[in-house]
This record gives structure tokens, C-alpha cells and sequence, in this order.
């Protein structure tokens, strides 16, 4: 397994953890997760397949969709709402 598979597969557990709001399902699909959250489904699925070079921004946001607060990378913690914040106001 790929580490960009290991991602794919950890964001995708993370996903089947957030309820569904709008489907009759247990957790989130991609699709509602993408239509909620600014991201496209098309995404969202390379990343889950670990086909996909996610930016920065793109994996926060996806963060922010996943209902995280804080992520952590290369050992710095990452506050999402902070980040979305300034990213927007640049």
C-alpha cells in the first residue's frame, strides 16, 4: 500500500464516521460530502483512492467538511477555522 493510499484509506474511515444529513445511509458519501463542503466528488474519491496530490487548502477544507477542528501536520497542530479564515481573507 502506497502512503498516498494509507491517507485515502484514513480519510475515507474518517468520513464513514460522519452521520448522514440527507441519505438514508450510516455515514456521509462523497457526494454529500462535496456538495456541502465546496470540494467535487471527483476529488474526494482520488483522494479516498490515493490517486490524488491534495493542496494544502484542499486537504483543510476537507478537514472542515469531516467536522475536525484541529489537524495536525508535520508535527504543527492546524487550527481549521483559523486557516479557512485567513485563506479567505487574503
Amino acid at each position: 500500500m502506497t502512503e498516498k493510499e494509507k491517507l485515502g484509506k484514513y480519510l475515507t474511515k474518517l468520513r464513514q464516521r460522519v452521520p448522514s444529513e440527507e441519505y438514508s445511509k450510516d455515514h456521509i458519501s462523497q457526494q454529500e460530502l462535496a456538495d456541502n463542503n465546496g470540494l467535487t466528488k471527483y476529488l474526494i474519491g482520488t483522494i479516498e483512492r490515493g490517486e490524488a496530490n491534495p493542496t494544502l487548502d484542499k486537504l483543510i477544507f476537507l478537514a472542515k467538511a469531516l467536522k475536525l477542528k484541529k489537524v495536525n501536520i508535520f508535527e504543527i497542530e492546524i487550527n481549521v477555522d483559523r486557516y479557512i479564515k485567513e485563506i479567505k481573507n487574503k
